[in-house]
């Protein structure tokens, strides 16, 4: 009897001993504003995870960039034990991952059907370069699609019109796409457009018409021209620390990723993206911008060949996985 009872007790604790190990608080480390989008849906994923655990899992989420933590450094930083959790957006990785920083570029995704088309491809191809830095990919949240637009100082409805002028981009891929086009692209820092189109510096700038007034951009630039394409969609991932990630009970895991499942889903609003678009091109009318007819499906189909080439470049020059992903990624989309 006394054996028996030392067993159970035995057992007790041990069930006390696994029920306390449930109990979980880490930290979740966002460089982003309180004020975004993304910030919400990392609150959203929080609370959310509290409740499936009945208050067993805990995310304290540092906003504003609290943990003073860069987004260059994330790969290396997310292999430490501080935070436990964060997430990136592939082109800031560039520095350590080129394959994952130009997984999409400018000139590859018009609409959303084609971005459905292609986010299987693009996430398994993701997950592997994650992993690869021994982080575990819990999710994604997704970026969705800004529109493209050509805004210029002066009336450019036309590839042929876009060839006589400076446009300003904002990366090294967008910079090719349109040098391969014949356009005298350039580099200039966000904080520089304004001054920079006002003086005549550029004429024009890729930008989406609907953060456009952030830069108040608007007030310089009246006329405006679709590309037809959207921003490269890259969603973002979700990291966790994979050591702290596998030692997490089957449980938490579960509930964790089915969090963070329910934020991508959250996020992906991609069919109502293109209504916002529509109405931030409505508000900016009213501001005294004329938007000119979208490129035509020629010109689209010259924007699309010349980042093709663009992407093989890339991802060539990336090495590694780069060839095979671009080539499942196109291989979903169905372009040549």
């Amino acid at each position: 009897m006394r054996k028996w009872m030392l067993g159970a007790m035995t057992a007790l604790f041990s069930l006390a001993g696994t029920a306390q190990a449930q109990n979980v608080e880490w930290r979740f480390h966002n460089s982003y504003a309180p004020t975004r989008i993304e910030s919400q849906h990392v609150r959203d994923l929080a609370a959310d995870l509290r409740t499936r655990t009945n208050g067993r899992f805990t995310l304290n989420v540092f906003e504003g960039n609290a943990m003073n933590l860069r987004d260059a450094d994330m790969l290396r930083t997310m292999q430490g034990a501080t935070p436990e959790m964060s997430f990136i957006w592939p082109p800031f990785l560039g520095r350590d991952d080129a394959a994952m920083s130009s997984i999409l570029v400018f000139g590859l995704i018009r609409n959303a059907q084609e971005l459905t088309r292609v986010m299987p491809a693009l996430q398994e191809s993701l997950s592997q370069g994650i992993r690869r830095w021994n982080i575990e990919p819990v999710g994604y949240m997704q970026l969705g699609l800004l529109d493209a637009a050509i805004f210029c100082r002066s009336p450019v409805r036309t590839l042929e019109e876009l060839r006589r002028v400076k446009l300003r981009v904002g990366s090294r891929e967008q910079v090719e796409t349109f040098r391969a086009l014949g356009v005298a692209a350039q580099i200039v820092p966000q904080q520089e457009l304004y001054a920079a189109m006002q003086t005549g510096v550029v004429d024009c700038a890729l930008y989406p018409p609907r953060i456009v007034h952030t830069i108040s951009l608007q007030e310089v630039a009246k006329h405006a021209t679709s590309t037809g394409f959207a921003f490269p969609p890259t969603p973002y991932i979700i990291l966790a620390n994979q050591a702290r990630f596998r030692a997490l009970s089957a449980d938490n895991r579960a509930a964790l990723q089915a969090s963070a499942a329910a934020i991508e889903q959250r996020s992906a609003r991609f069919e109502q993206d293109a209504a916002d678009d529509e109405a931030s091109r409505e508000r900016l009318r009213g501001q005294g911008v004329t938007f000119h007819p979208t490129f035509s499906e020629a010109e689209q189909q010259a924007i699309r060949t010349a980042a093709m080439g663009t992407w093989e470049t890339l991802m060539r020059e990336a090495g590694g996985q780069g060839p095979a992903w671009r080539a499942r990624i196109q291989s979903a989309l169905g372009a040549n």
